[in-house]
């Protein structure tokens, strides 16, 4: 009794209630259950036999009400059509038959519209002439020679239905299979002489079947076929019983045969209608009828299993109703534990579960806060790390540039400084850019040119530079400056160090959905570790030392601040072959200015 106490304090709180209840509700569930189960199963032996032959009547009078309506049908097109030329001509190359022929198919489509188990009509001559409703041959073997024509020729006083439509000199342009019908044969006769002219064939869906056969129930087990006067089936619904069936067991009359199919035991009982000469089957499972009926164990058990059916669904639908905001909190607490604060409760009950909820609310709201709190802080502070980093860049460049220009004025004539300070103008004017951190593609390059020109008067032919960037790329937007302190690092630290001089190339090219900008150089170059180290430190947030040269740092942080950890900057060098710095930025017109945020 311990032990099972302990059991039951580590199982949930719902498995709990349900399993209370159950213990509960057992005692008269069992009663009821053996004097209900003992009335049902009396009245189901005596009503089952019965049940079973009315359905199969059903089906069989309904069979015939449909097929006598096709017939009826098929009558209507010979009196309509007995003395159409179609029975006539000897070629279809007589010039009155297209219309003739437009004439008599607009009649069968009329027919066929209006009836959505004819699936298709077809009208043949003893000419070798037809008219369809999207049916045709397959060779110009003659109709006549088909077995449904002689069929129906043999005997024009009787219709022929044909069960196995395979194997047909015919082929349809609508959407049905020969599977999926079952045919009707009437021949057409001259009305004076009784001279067989031809032949109207139906294809009928097994739609007409399956709505008779649906409605027929016979337990869970049971079910209704039909079978032709050769014993082929003519439908059947999808089952493994029905080909296990001996028609042997169908030839004596319309008395129940018992039979034992598959390890169970079945009833089948048979009608054959005198109109169609098809019969109709019914096959019920007698252990379905017979269950628990030798023994009153089988009824407690069958009652007992119904009652813990009842007694489980409904404790199980109260428990839930109980216990289920108390699983939505926990669900909710998991979510807040694995980082997601944006989670509520809500609850509409104001009971001790709704004034937990709303605690808990609380909590993340307050927990919610301290963290956006601590976000902006660090946010703001790498910002205004930022901008003093940028605010460095101008006057470092600045007092380079009124060197070379002050040297300049004495060495050369005035036009080479009038060209010199345009670019350096130009510069300025892109620098500021109206204060906006955002400009074009096409004025990052400008910028970049102007100061390679700058450079390249001060360098003269130790220093040369190529630009090639798509032109498909200038509309683009990106922050401003990410561009030239890479190629301020490419001059002194890569072209400066290398004796002769060298050359710095700048290229742009759309890749996918982003944009790939590239400053390569063919100086000096540097070590593999330097490499490695300087692309480690450019993917993790380190502070940076007064040794580290920030231009590259800074970029990278700008672009990430704007785009997300994905974009930013990669270097790769060799020692003695140069260096090419990478920047990959998303192809975005709209780009978010990190200064106005």
């Amino acid at each position: 009794m311990r032990k099972f106490k302990q059991i039951f304090r580590n199982v949930g709180l719902r498995s709990r209630m349900t399993m209370s209840n159950i213990f509960i509700a057992l005692i008269p569930f069992i009663i009821f259950s053996i004097v209900s189960g003992s009335v049902f199963l009396n009245q189901a032996q005596k009503t089952a036999v019965e049940h079973t032959a009315q359905m199969i009547h059903q089906v069989s009078n309904s069979m015939d009400v449909y097929v006598g309506t096709i017939e009826k049908m098929a009558n209507y097109i010979q009196m309509d059509l007995k003395d159409s030329p179609l029975f006539h001509m000897r070629s279809d190359l007589d010039a009155d038959w297209q219309t003739e022929s437009a004439k008599i198919r607009a009649i069968l489509e009329n027919i066929a519209g209006s009836h959505h188990e004819v699936a298709g009509i077809l009208v043949a001559s003893k000419n070798d002439m037809y008219v369809s409703t999207g049916m045709s041959r397959i060779s110009r073997d003659p109709f006549e020679e088909e077995s449904w024509y002689r069929q129906a020729a043999g005997a024009p006083d009787e219709i022929q239905l044909i069960s196995v439509v395979t194997g047909r000199n015919i082929v349809t342009n609508r959407s049905y299979s020969v599977d999926d019908v079952f045919s009707l044969a009437k021949a057409v006769q001259d009305p004076h002489t009784g001279e067989v002219l031809g032949v109207v064939l139906f294809d009928i869906r097994h739609d007409i079947i399956q709505k008779s056969i649906k409605g027929a129930t016979i337990g869970e087990k049971g079910f209704v076929f039909v079978t032709d006067e050769n014993d082929n089936i003519v439908y059947t619904p999808v089952n493994d019983v029905v080909y296990r069936v001996n028609p042997q067991w169908l030839r004596d009359g319309n008395m129940p045969v018992n039979a034992r199919i598959q390890g169970g035991s079945y009833q089948i009982r048979s009608e054959l209608s005198g109109y169609t000469g098809w019969r109709t089957v019914g096959v019920f499972s007698m252990d379905e009828v017979m269950a628990g009926v030798n023994t009153i164990i089988y009824i407690l058990i069958a009652s007992i299993i119904i009652s813990l059916i009842l007694i489980v669904t409904v404790s199980f639908h109260m428990g839930r109703t109980m216990t289920q905001p108390i699983l939505r909190l926990k669900q909710l607490m998991k979510r807040a534990e694995s980082g997601d604060l944006s989670v509520r409760f809500d609850s509409p009950y104001n009971d001790e579960i709704g004034a937990l909820g709303w605690s808990f609310n609380h909590m993340i709201e307050q927990i919610d806060n301290l963290i956006h709190m601590v976000y902006v802080e660090q946010k703001n502070k790498r910002l205004a790390e930022m901008k003093s980093l940028q605010e460095q860049i101008k006057p470092h460049f600045l007092y380079n540039t009124l060197d070379t220009i002050s040297w300049m004025a004495r060495d050369y004539e005035a036009e080479d400084i009038v060209k010199l300070v345009d670019a350096l103008t130009n510069m300025f004017r892109i620098g500021l850019s109206h204060g906006n951190d955002i400009i074009t593609v096409q004025e990052e390059i400008t910028h970049v040119s102007n100061y390679l020109y700058i450079q390249k008067i001060r360098y003269k032919d130790r220093l040369n530079y190529e630009i090639h960037v798509e032109e498909s790329l200038y509309p683009y937007k990106v922050p401003k400056l990410i561009l030239q302190p890479l190629v301020e690092n490419a001059i002194y630290h890569g072209i400066k160090a290398k004796r002769g001089g060298g050359t710095v190339y700048v290229s742009g090219e759309a890749r996918g959905k982003s944009m790939i900008l590239t400053i390569r150089d063919n100086g000096a170059g540097m070590p593999q570790e330097k490499v490695e180290e300087l692309n480690r430190r450019m993917s993790e947030h380190s502070e940076l030392d007064e040794k580290t040269s920030f231009g590259m740092f800074y970029i990278r942080e700008r672009i990430q601040l704007c785009y997300g950890e994905q974009y930013g900057v990669r270097v790769e060098s060799q020692l003695g072959e140069g260096t090419c710095v990478t920047i990959t930025l998303p192809r975005d017109k709209e780009v978010k200015d990190f200064d106005e945020e």
